[in-house]
């Protein structure tokens, strides 16, 4: 087991110890609804209500009686899965008694949000964003505040810390259960977005070296040569030189160029944070360089506006079929959606092999090691992703749920050490595993962890439920299983070696921590004049970014940067910066250093 690895898993084991779970089945009922039970608390569980807690669970709700409860995801992109149709879900389902409905909106998510806020037909659970959308819940008192659900034992009080409980509260409250939520300090493990090639389309193109973000150009620029001169998918379809994640905002087009041109991480999806200090990103000189060089690429035929307008299962249908020659990309997702196993299997049998790998991969000596953002230049320092102690969003649990206890017990299961574990294997009924351990307490799989099929992953229900999931425990417990196997796990073995930071090795590029953005969006009232400016802002970029990256001409890129920085600044934008300063320096203040500064000097290249 390499030192990293070992490590990691001995700093969670002296952290975690051992606990029970907060969904362990116990007999202490502590159930009913939320306006009338003793143990949610009477009234002050509502959402509106300025009492404090009443932390009177007395344990983990009574599972003799099932229970069923609608969760509704904010987001139209989200793959619904059936609840009790795989391993896993069919294990929660019975350790917990619960069934779950999941819905979604089929467009525009805020509009359906507040429709559901304001005419009553409330969900019983949601899962959201943090910032200004979790607010909005707030606000319409549609939520119960959730440390009233926490008892003496109960694993969430250990899984998610004192800070960063306090980061996760709006106006004092904790309302949110975090989606992979990190425990405090420097380093961060694992890793998601990265730029991926396709190996059939790389070997056409003679294997060129991909170290900056001109060489990814060229090798975009070859591909389409390539296609027009008659290279095919090995589905028989189109090359498609460059693709982003789909994403009407093309968040993922700017966010990878800017990057490339040494800018910080991205703020609330339209934010700068340039010497530390916040503005609209099109206000950045830097940030609308890479702006005119992602535009380049779309006036030079590399990429589509079908980044903006796919679905997901669009998207994944081009990636399964082998059409993107290189493409920005969440990684992590092929042991979710299967993208990259699938494409192999099904090109396989085409009898035209097919792979993805990342520019990075540790494992191909024809790829560049680091780092996660091609550099513009050979002496551009680029940063890696930030990752924030409170992960991504939250699931919340509305005033309507009958038995938020049981909620709570499920989701805070899903966390804890035990439900990290599961949720990487998917159960303990197989085919992945049968729930027994070695000697030295090592999970023991019916299959090297390399070895598992899109079909026996999804029959397992193996990373189908990662919402709430918790980043530590996942990939220690990962690292762990992969290290053992004889043939590794791809996703695995990218984030191990070539993604999680190693104080001991820090290499230029990999994620990091830092907290100095948590909270931003929580700053300003969504229904002040100052909140509704902010949110008409938001949409005046998303709306017109696809465009000014899709411009035609140079003019029309120009006149559009304009146009987005005089309406901005129309609509109280240096009001809502001021706002978001003071919560921005205060957060740089409570952690004791900019993350960006020589005093971090998170790569050790200013020594």
């Amino acid at each position: 087991m390499s030192k990293k690895i070992l490590a990691l898993l001995l700093a969670l084991v002296m952290i975690v110890g051992v606990f029970a779970a907060c969904g362990d089945g116990g007999n202490k009922s502590s159930g009913g609804n939320s306006s009338t039970s003793s143990t949610a608390g009477g009234d002050e569980s509502n959402g509106g209500d300025d009492g404090e807690p009443s932390n009177v669970s007395t344990g983990a709700d009574d599972v003799s009686e099932p229970y069923s409860f609608r969760c509704y995801w904010y987001y139209d992109w989200a793959q619904i899965k059936e609840w009790g149709a795989d391993a896993f879900s069919k294990f929660m389902s019975e350790k917990f008694n619960v069934d779950i409905d999941f819905e979604k909106p089929d467009a525009d998510s805020d509009s359906k949000l507040q429709l559901m806020l304001t005419g009553g037909d409330l969900p019983d659970a949601m899962i959201v964003d943090r910032g200004r959308v979790l607010r909005n819940c707030v606000q319409a008192n549609a939520l119960v505040e959730i440390e009233q659900f926490m008892y003496d034992g109960c694993t969430f009080e250990k899984d998610v810390g004192p800070e960063t409980r306090e980061l996760l509260k709006v106006d004092g409250k904790l309302y949110g259960i975090p989606n992979w939520p990190r425990a405090p300090g420097k380093a961060s493990t694992g890793g998601n977005d990265q730029w991926i090639v396709n190996t059939k389309v790389y070997e056409a193109a003679g294997k060129p070296a991909l170290n900056t973000l001109e060489d990814l150009h060229q090798y975009a620029l070859k591909a389409k040569e390539l296609s027009e001169g008659g290279l095919k998918a090995y589905s028989g379809q189109d090359i498609i030189p460059v693709a982003f994640t789909n994403n009407g905002g093309g968040l993922q087009n700017y966010k990878s160029f800017f990057r490339s041109f040494g800018g910080r991480n991205i703020v609330e999806n339209y934010f700068t944070q340039e010497e530390g200090k916040l503005d609209l990103c099109v206000n950045t000189p830097l940030f609308v360089e890479a702006l005119r060089e992602v535009n380049k690429w779309y006036r030079e035929g590399l990429w589509t506006q079908d980044v903006y307008t796919d679905n997901g299962d669009q998207w994944l249908e081009k990636m399964t079929n082998g059409r993107p020659a290189l493409f920005f990309y969440d990684f992590s997702q092929d042991d979710t959606n299967n993208f990259r196993r699938v494409c192999v299997e099904k090109s396989t049998e085409a009898g035209d092999v097919t792979s993805y790998e990342v520019v990075g991969d540790p494992a191909s000596a024809d790829f560049a090691s680091f780092p996660q953002f091609p550099p513009v230049s050979a002496d551009t320092i680029t940063y890696g992703d930030e990752a924030g102690s409170p992960g991504w969003n939250v699931n919340v649990i509305t005033t309507k749920a009958e038995r938020p206890q049981r909620i709570f017990d499920l989701f805070t299961w899903m966390i804890s050490e035990e439900g990290s574990m599961y949720q990487v294997l998917g159960g303990p009924e197989g085919p992945i595993w049968d729930g027994e351990f070695d000697e030295e307490g090592n999970a023991i799989l019916n299959m090297d962890y390399g070895k598992i099929t899109s079909k026996e992953q999804d029959a397992a229900g193996a990373w189908l439920w990662t919402q709430p999931a918790h980043s530590d425990y996942v990939d220690a417990f990962k690292y762990g299983v992969n290290e053992r196997s004889g043939v590794k796990n791809w996703v695995v073995s990218i984030q191990a070696d070539l993604c999680t930071y190693d104080e001991a090795d820090p290499k230029v590029g990999q994620k990091f921590k830092t907290d100095q953005n948590t909270g931003l969006g929580d700053v300003i009232d969504s229904t002040s004049d100052l909140g509704i400016a902010l949110k008409t802002i938001q949409d005046q970029c998303l709306a017109e970014l696809p465009k000014i990256m899709a411009a035609e001409s140079d003019e029309e890129f120009d006149k559009l940067v304009a146009d987005l920085q005089d309406f901005a600044a129309k609509n109280k934008l240096a009001d809502i910066l001021t706002e978001w300063q003071k919560k921005y320096d205060a957060n740089i203040e409570m952690q004791g250093f900019d993350a960006y500064s020589e005093d971090y000097d998170v790569y050790g290249l200013k020594k």
